[in-house]
């Protein structure tokens, strides 16, 4: 009698034990189903607004990219640069704040990362986008001054529009030319295409 209640009682250890480890396996697999199945929401939303933003920037890039001569030129294509700039505004905004939120959840992760199992945990990326983030931000930036200095020269008598153009805004474009190219240097990881103003 002792014998079949020891042995009910290793049968009950065993049931109990393999009933954790199934637990623990369901889970982990719930887990692991949830987190990727929000990265990939986030992932997309972040693919979206980046196209978005792509689309958004390549025009006022070509609208300041174009062959402009005169200052009527200048001042028709910043006009068109401004339409578009609150629209450039939000979408940037949004991709920050989806960047922040992606990184911020790789950041919190523990040894429960779906990411690292992939093989789609690059720290290094992280750092990257940030720089570039900030370059574009820093142009975004420019792109408004030079926006309102045009204004600006809109309202000068025709002789002085030069001078004023050479004195203030010729200083910002060759800011923004630098920028440009170290977001060139910063974004060549990026995939190609991978066009901002």
């Amino acid at each position: 009698m002792a014998e079949n209640a020891k042995r009910r009682t290793i049968r009950q250890y065993v049931l109990v034990a393999a009933t954790t480890i199934v637990v623990i396996l369901i889970v982990l697999a719930v887990a692991f189903a949830t987190q990727e199945h929000n990265d990939r929401i986030l992932m997309e939303d972040l693919d979206r607004t980046g196209v978005e933003l792509k689309i958004v920037g390549g025009q006022i890039a070509d609208i300041k990219d174009a062959d402009l001569v005169s200052m009527n030129d200048y001042i028709s294509a910043y006009a068109q640069v401004e339409h578009l700039q609150s629209d450039y505004d939000q979408k940037l905004q949004k991709y920050s704040e989806l960047y922040s939120l992606a990184r911020k959840r790789d950041s919190d992760r523990g040894i429960f990362n779906v990411e690292r199992f992939h093989g789609k945990h690059h720290p290094e990326t992280w750092e990257n986008m940030t720089e570039i983030i900030d370059l574009v931000r820093q142009v975004n930036e420019l792109t408004k001054r030079q926006t309102a200095l045009i204004h600006a020269m809109a309202s000068l008598p025709e002789p002085e529009r030069v001078k004023f153009w050479h004195e203030q805004f010729a200083p910002l474009a060759a800011e923004e030319h630098a920028l440009r190219e170290k977001l060139r240097v910063v974004g060549q990881g990026t995939p190609p295409g991978g066009r901002v103003q």
